[in-house]
């Protein structure tokens, strides 16, 4: 396998990762924040069901309105930007910082291969 191959691999393994990792940072945002426990759980599962459904609906590959490569790369950033923020915001610095690195790692790694 070519340095390249090696390279789109790990790409794809990363995007796996970082977008579970979004799901599960926008839940943990919700469920940490200030508030009654059934406002926390609301909260975390409309949280979920926004990023499902921006990412369902610009960012899958079979996606119907798939936007092109320059604005997944930028929706992509956003989503995690919020995600990091959110993090820092309930008090969650080191796994806000982990996201921040992982999801820098992919969305450059994937705009050098062209795989965003």
């Amino acid at each position: 396998m070519d340095r390249v191959g090696a390279a789109r691999i790990v790409n794809a393994v990363l995007a796996l990762l970082t977008e579970l990792l979004l799901l599960v940072a926008v839940v943990v945002v919700g469920l940490a924040s200030p508030g009654p426990e059934a406002a926390r759980v609301l909260l975390a599962a409309v949280l979920a069901v926004l990023l499902v459904a921006v990412w369902g609906t610009l960012m899958a590959p079979r996606a119907r309105r798939r936007v092109g490569p320059r604005a997944r790369l930028l929706v992509s950033a956003v989503l995690f930007a919020l995600a990091v923020l959110g993090l820092a915001a309930v008090g969650l610095i080191a796994p806000a910082i982990v996201l921040a690195v992982l999801a820098a790692a992919r969305l450059v790694l994937g705009a050098v291969l062209g795989e965003v």
